[in-house]
């Protein structure tokens, strides 16, 4: 894990390969994610921090030089909240971490519903004043001790 100043997935790897980091072009694709936060002016007033988007890289073509993302959650700053544009499509849900987990081929469509379920509980226990890592860290070993999470992580 690591910060870097970029504006976009593209500004990320152009500074990246280009002086003075020369990163081969070949080794960006061992990036899974990448994730554009940026201070934004809330429709109600006031400046906050926020992630726009967040982007899985999938991969890179020696042929053409060029790399393959998608944005997998974005921001939406009407509404101050998330969609998940990835449902159905994420390289990473379905083919790394289902795979890691033990998922068969033909039911990676079920980590879809567990991301669903991980982040109700999230926000119940947000909406409940869950909101120190221990504390956090408490309640969803409780849940996993009680079943609550079909898929082990």
């Amino acid at each position: 894990m690591s910060t870097f100043h970029a504006a976009s997935v593209e500004k990320l790897i152009q500074r990246l390969c280009g002086d003075p980091i020369n990163i081969p072009k070949t080794y960006v694709d061992n990036l899974n994610l990448v994730i554009i936060q940026s201070a934004v002016k809330l429709p109600g007033g006031g400046t906050v921090r926020r992630m726009l988007s967040v982007n899985e890289l999938v991969g890179y073509d020696p042929e053409t030089q060029g790399f393959s993302f998608m944005a997998a959650f974005v921001w939406d700053p009407a509404t101050d909240s998330f969609t998940f544009t990835g449902r159905g499509s994420s390289y990473l849900l379905e083919n790394k971490i289902a795979t890691m987990l033990g998922i068969p081929e033909n039911r990676r469509a079920e980590i879809y519903d567990e991301v669903d379920k991980r982040a109700k509980i999230l926000e119940r226990l947000h909406k409940a004043g869950y909101t120190q890592f221990w504390d956090l860290f408490h309640m969803t070993t409780k849940i996993k001790k009680q079943g609550l999470l079909t898929i082990e992580v």
